[in-house]
């Protein structure tokens, strides 16, 4: 991966919006205490004036800034993207998939890029960070995988979503990727506490509930960190309130009732088959039973799909 990266400050993290708050930990209060010592622990590394956010690739940071900018050219792109072979690699493979292929092979990263378009383009940079930085600890590499997988599967759902009902999909699908990552910054500052302590790696069932606590507002922090735009930290941070917290027609409802598809196929969580007409989120986007449907039917034909790049 390209050597420059873009980092928060060291004690920057724990301030800002999308700070942790004390109060985020009261689902705990009353359980195993064990559960709250290991969740005040996770949020005292945070906190701390020492600790740093994961690095974001320079690639990532800077297809992002493009993407704002309507006098970029694929000429300027390609020269960003061909500084990190694994991103232009991925971009040319992408390119040929099914998805986006016309019948004739792409060998050649402009046309590549020219064939994607910008926020495509951005987005598979991401999705190779999430493969291969975010989504990435030692001790954890199933749950790992199962993460990176329910994220590429979220992406594709927030994306099929937008485009369906005729709203801005352009950050759909970064949205979707990124929204649970906080669990793997959790589950990565935990390994990095049992290896200082020479201790057995916990059980993701002891974790849970710091995990149910603490992600949102630790991945919104990430992408605050990373200077990405707002309406990706505020649906990263909101999304298992949109009932309550939300616009009906904005991206954090979106990514809400991706989470609803992700449980109704088994992606990431334990699998809950979903009643059409039982889940109101569906109908805060306006949508009707009849495509609601559709969409769970999607949802399974996507997660059932071997591709699930694009």
């Amino acid at each position: 991966m390209d050597t420059q990266m873009k980092r928060g400050r060291p004690g920057d993290f724990g301030r800002g919006e999308h700070a942790i708050d004390d109060a985020e930990l009261a689902a705990i209060e009353g359980r195993n205490p064990k559960h709250l010592e290991i969740a005040m622990k996770i949020k005292k590394i945070l906190d701390s004036d020492d600790y740093e956010p994961p690095i974001l690739p320079e690639v990532a940071l800077s297809l992002t800034q493009m993407a704002n900018r309507p006098d970029v050219d694929f000429h300027q792109v390609e020269k960003v993207v061909s500084k990190d072979p694994l991103v232009a690699a991925k971009i040319v493979a992408v390119a040929n998939s099914a998805f986006y292929s016309r019948g004739q092979p792409v060998r050649s990263l402009n046309v590549a890029i020219a064939r994607l378009g910008l926020a495509a383009v951005r987005d598979v940079a991401f999705q190779v960070v999430a493969q291969t930085t975010i989504f990435k600890v030692a001790g954890y590499a199933t749950r790992m995988r199962e993460l990176y997988a329910a994220a590429q599967l979220s992406g594709i759902l927030a994306r099929e979503i937008c485009v369906r009902l005729k709203y801005e999909s352009e950050m759909a699908y970064l949205c979707g990727l990124l929204h649970d990552m906080g669990e793997a910054i959790i589950l990565g500052i935990v390994a990095g506490i049992c290896k200082k302590d020479k201790a057995e790696l916990l059980p993701l069932a002891t974790l849970a509930p710091a995990v149910d606590a603490l992600h949102t507002q630790v991945g919104a922090r990430i992408c605050e960190s990373w200077g990405l735009p707002p309406i990706l930290s505020n649906a990263v941070q909101h999304h298992h309130r949109a009932q309550v917290h939300d616009d009906p027609s904005s991206m954090t409802t979106v990514i809400a009732v991706t989470d609803i598809l992700l449980r109704h196929v088994g992606a990431g969580v334990p699998k809950k088959p979903v009643d059409p007409m039982g889940e109101p989120l569906f109908y805060r986007l306006n949508l009707t039973p009849d495509q609601v449907k559709s969409l769970l039917v999607f949802a399974e034909e996507a997660a059932a799909g071997d591709d699930m790049a694009n």
